[in-house]
């Protein structure tokens, strides 16, 4: 668990910064720099930044290097960062060789680590030397504060130079405040006599999975007190005290996106919320209530202490924050107590009802395989579905809907039976039969419920609960044939999404379909669908044919996948019934999902793969249904619908 914890928070850290680099490489964003290094201690905040930006970098391209300044003095866990994260080294040697107009420098100190004093303000004298002779090149310094007296003033956080003030004039000098107070004296020099880009960002308590800079609360001991009693008790004093404090993932970002938003000789206080000890603890009993008992034991009056930064002057710099307090914590107590880490998160925006909604879907499924043997048609679990049958013989716990697939001789038979044969408050949705439905993918519904996505509630159709039925058609053995097909429907595909969802959209480049959406709503529905039909269907009778193209367009652009192991089916158990699946299942999975489809994905990943505006099972919620009537839906609205009799 501890491992699968940290490397899910590093690749979270680094999906962060792909929509920054992104931009950045399009021209949206002016960063300015082509290198960046990274220096400092050893503070956890330069492990993940670094390791992010570098896969960042290697997906978007935007810098020509990304280098570690190595001092000789790595850590091994330090070590095991770069190693992983293929980072190159250099000495300050070669640094002052590389530096240029075009370089900027993430410096990072904990304030906390009073050992390393000497040799973290020496290194950043050096950095300070090697840019005063290059004003277009930037250090970034991330500092982590020591641990500071609670304030005495009406305000209950501080500004960046209400706080210098605190701590120059009335805090109690440790050994950790004038360190903090010799770093910045050494900025002022830098910036105001030697004209050296810095900006400076301050933390107070930062919290990452494996690792805390917490001066103001002990978070581990927080949690390990709590795993080993089985208890959470909340106290007077854990009401008191009242911090800001950041997580890694939000820090990063916020520190990657100062680098060329934030002002030259600017300090800046960066926190992602204010909290207590009382709302931690709340927060971990909320996530892993089963594993715990809480307990209060509250006076009526509790004089609160604050220690807070006030972050309003960073906020203006429009960093949009992605962080979660209850994902913070959930990482944070997984790695330390190797409690399960709780996805539910993931899906939360369907209020508990993932498991109602796959039960749901495999009664249907009882229904569609019931038709299919009545009538001996072939058909096979595929996508996702599959992928969980194959993996553990179960849905997969955050897959939203079931999948199923069909060569096209039984598609068109199964089509054609379901007119007749589907059982009350079941529909087949497709676009050749008047539902209103102009999908490529068909559906079997259920029709006394809400499942709309985002896209599809744009429309007035039918559009409850689904197995999608994914068809499989032959193509041609040529290469340059297979591709011509799959180029037309592609267009036909997108062409028709287009007009459906009948707006511009941004996914489908935004301009040419503002341009083509008036010439498209000229054509007729049926063109669309006719046209898709017959280019999927032009190698139907093809004898030999060793390749499928994927119709409904899912993996449509990804090319033919191999016909072997698609024509004979076996049964396998899915979630306590008997569902078939190919009796060769390695060639469509390697082609769906690539060579590595029994690894799970990281942790953060693990979520529904559609975005739903509507979620309505009726009567399905409940789990005592009994006889009694519902009404039945209408799609025009609740109160159009009709009295039971």
């Amino acid at each position: 668990m501890k491992n699968l914890v940290i490397t899910d928070e590093k690749i979270m850290v680094a999906q962060s910064l792909f929509p920054r680099f992104k931009r950045i490489q399009a021209g949206k964003i002016d960063c300015g720099f082509k290198s960046v290094f990274f220096v400092g201690d050893n503070s956890f905040l330069c492990d993940y930044l670094m390791y992010g930006v570098k896969k960042a970098n290697d997906k978007h391209t935007v810098f020509d290097k990304v280098a570690y300044i190595d001092d000789c003095n790595l850590s091994d866990y330090r070590g095991a960062f770069i190693d992983e994260a293929e980072i190159e080294s250099c000495s300050f040697e070669d640094f002052s060789r590389y530096v240029k107009e075009d370089t900027e420098v993430f410096f990072f100190v904990d304030c906390e680590d009073i050992k390393t004093k000497s040799q973290t303000l020496s290194k950043l004298n050096k950095i300070c030397d090697c840019l005063r002779n290059h004003k277009n090149s930037k250090c970034i310094l991330s500092v982590m504060l020591p641990g500071y007296d609670a304030f005495i003033s009406e305000a209950e956080t501080l500004a960046e130079r209400e706080f210098n003030f605190f701590i120059e004039e009335i805090c109690n000098k440790t050994e950790e405040i004038e360190y903090f107070l010799e770093l910045e004296a050494l900025c002022r020099q830098a910036v105001r006599d030697n004209g050296v880009n810095i900006t400076l960002l301050r933390f107070d308590n930062v919290l990452a999975p494996d690792r805390y800079h917490t001066p103001q609360f002990d978070i581990k001991a927080i949690v390990e007190e709590a795993y080993n009693k089985k208890k959470i008790v909340i106290t007077d004093e854990d009401y008191k005290d009242i911090f800001s404090f950041s997580y890694v993932r939000d820090a990063c970002v916020n520190i990657f996106v100062s680098s060329y938003s934030a002002k030259k000789g600017h300090v800046y206080n960066v926190a992602s919320c204010v909290s207590s000890v009382s709302e931690i603890k709340e927060q971990i009993y909320k996530k892993y209530s089963g594993d715990f008992t809480l307990e209060k034991s509250l006076s009526a009056n509790i004089q609160k202490k604050y220690r807070c930064l006030n972050t309003l002057k960073f906020s203006n710099l429009k960093i949009k924050s992605g962080f979660s307090l209850s994902c913070a914590i959930k990482h944070v107590v997984s790695y330390i107590t190797e409690l399960e880490y709780d996805t539910s998160d993931n899906v939360a925006f369907y209020g508990g009802r993932i498991k109602q909604i796959q039960a749901v879907e495999i009664e249907m499924l009882k229904e569609i395989d019931r038709i299919c043997v009545e009538n001996d048609i072939k058909y096979f679990l595929a996508g996702g579905t599959l992928l969980g049958a194959v993996r553990s013989g179960e849905v997969i716990p955050w897959d939203d809907d079931l999948d199923i697939g069909m060569l096209r001789k039984d598609y068109e038979k199964f089509r054609e039976v379901c007119k007749t044969q589907l059982s009350k408050d079941y529909s087949y949705s497709g676009p050749f039969n008047n539902s209103g439905s102009h999908y490529t993918t068909e559906k079997i519904r259920l029709d006394p419920t809400y499942f709309s996505t985002r896209y599809s509630s744009k429309n007035v159709f039918p559009d409850g609960i689904f197995i999608d039925i994914l068809i499989y058609d032959q193509t041609s053995n040529i290469k340059l044939f297979q591709k011509l097909q799959t180029l037309i429907l592609a267009i036909i595909y997108d062409c028709l999404i287009v007009r459906w969802y009948n707006e511009p959209r941004k996914n489908f480049h935004y301009r040419l379909t503002k341009v083509l959406l008036p010439f498209l709503r000229l054509i007729p529905w049926g063109v669309y669908h006719h046209v898709f039909d017959f280019v999927s269907k032009i190698y139907k009778n093809k004898k030999n044919a060793k390749w499928l193209i994927d119709t409904v367009g899912k993996k449509l652009k990804a090319g033919p996948l191999p016909i072997d192991g698609l024509e004979d089916t076996v049964y396998v158990e899915l979630n306590g019934i008997k569902a078939p699946i190919p009796v060769d299942p390695t060639g469509y999975l390697n082609y769906a999902y690539g060579p590595n489809y029994m690894e799970k994905p990281n942790l953060s990943n693990r979520r529904c793969p559609h975005n739903f505006a509507r979620i309505d099972l009726g009567k399905y919620i409940f789990d005592e249904k009994g006889e009694t009537s519902f009404r039945d839906v209408d799609i025009n609205g609740e109160l159009f619908e009709k009295e039971i009799d």
